[in-house]
């Protein structure tokens, strides 16, 4: 499948940073700027507890539904 993203990472590695084309250079730096400050600052991995289960013993998980837009902004007017 081909994506449009992939091929201006490419174009603005091959045509700005080795070809020295300036527009090319500034998307390359937009892109992967993006894709670095998504990885940088996305969601990582928190451990909540940790339990040693037994033979017999069942284990439930649940998701918490996240907080709609309106109840963000209560919470930090609350605070």
């Amino acid at each position: 499948m081909f994506s449009p993203f992939a091929a201006m990472r490419r174009n603005a590695l091959y045509k700005g940073l080795l070809g020295g084309q300036r527009g090319w250079m500034a998307v390359g730096a937009v892109v992967w700027g993006a894709r670095f400050v998504r990885k940088a600052f996305g969601r990582s991995e928190q451990v909540v507890a940790t339990e040693v289960l037994r033979p017999g013993q069942v284990l439930r998980l649940e998701a918490i539904a996240p907080l709609s837009r309106g109840e963000r902004r209560a919470a930090r007017r609350a605070s």
